[in-house]
């Protein structure tokens, strides 16, 4: 089992999937240790890693840190910024 991604308020988390096509969910955490991107309005759908990184590099919190996560096998890693 994949351990939790760290998350705190002013993250983001990018959620990549290729099950049916490569897709890249792009949000702000909204509170803290928070998994996913449910319930947020404001997620951007994008279809390349560059395009995700470049959105969340736009939408985090100074100081807070961005996550990539794929949701196909729950590895995840933290992107320098």
């Amino acid at each position: 089992m994949a351990r939790r991604v760290p998350t705190k308020v002013g993250d983001v988390l990018i959620l990549r999937t290729q099950r049916s096509f490569k897709i890249h969910a792009v949000g702000r955490i909204a509170k803290d240790d928070q998994q996913d991107l449910q319930g947020q309005d404001t997620v951007q759908y994008v279809t390349s890693r560059t395009a995700a990184v470049a959105k969340a590099r736009a939408l985090v919190a100074p100081g807070r840190r961005i996550f990539l996560q794929n949701i196909d096998t729950g590895n995840w890693c933290e992107i320098s910024h």
